[in-house]
């Protein structure tokens, strides 16, 4: 089973590409959509977020209020690490589980959609890295517009990832999401040749 790693910087369109994905029929494993399950209300990721961070970040319904945590986390490098340390090894192995049961129905090729998949040095063992880019100016347009924030905390959440540059640097592929949804799709399936041919 080919393990092909989706990453990309934030509001870089990396969701159009996965959905693109599933739409063609290859399963997507999205780190985000695990991300919100282990901390759904009365799972252990969210009572340890509780006792490590109070229970201010606690939504009167008892669910994790994200707006808030995101205002400590992304402006605190060493609570953005703590909430990692929580957070990131429940995703893991939940990924584990989800691909050892994908690989047993022998599926030939599945997306780990990752949104640090680098910045944690690939800990995901992904056998190919697709980078999606757009340029920076772009990049924070998008991002303020999509998450309705000034251009300070666009630029907070922009600068706690790899640059995007970076990110390029060490990708197999790179998409470039600046143009037509169109094009971007045409870059995508070339990949997924590739990729394919190589089986």
């Amino acid at each position: 089973m080919f393990k092909l790693g989706l990453t990309g910087g934030i509001a870089t369109g990396k969701t159009t590409i996965s959905n693109y994905l599933k739409s063609i029929n290859i399963p997507v494993l999205d780190a985000d959509e695990y991300a919100r399950k282990v901390v759904e209300p009365g799972t252990p990721g969210l009572a340890e977020i509780t006792n490590t961070f109070g229970e201010q970040i606690l939504q009167p319904d008892g669910s994790l209020n994200r707006k808030l945590l995101g205002q400590i986390v992304f402006n605190d490098s060493s609570a953005r690490q703590t909430l990692n340390d929580i957070t990131h090894p429940r995703i893991q192995q939940m990924m584990a589980d989800e691909l050892h049961r994908l690989a047993e129905q022998q599926t030939p090729l599945v997306i780990l959609d990752i949104p640090l998949l680098l910045e944690n040095n690939n800990v995901a063992g992904a056998d190919a890295v697709m980078v999606v880019s757009i340029p920076e100016s772009l990049q924070l347009t998008r991002l303020m517009q999509r998450n309705n924030l000034t251009e300070k905390e666009a630029h907070a959440r922009i600068s706690a990832q790899m640059p995007l540059v970076e990110k390029e640097k060490l990708a197999d592929f790179v998409i470039d999401n600046s143009g037509t949804i169109s094009n971007t799709q045409k870059q995508v399936e070339k990949v997924i040749q590739k990729i394919r041919q190589s089986f």
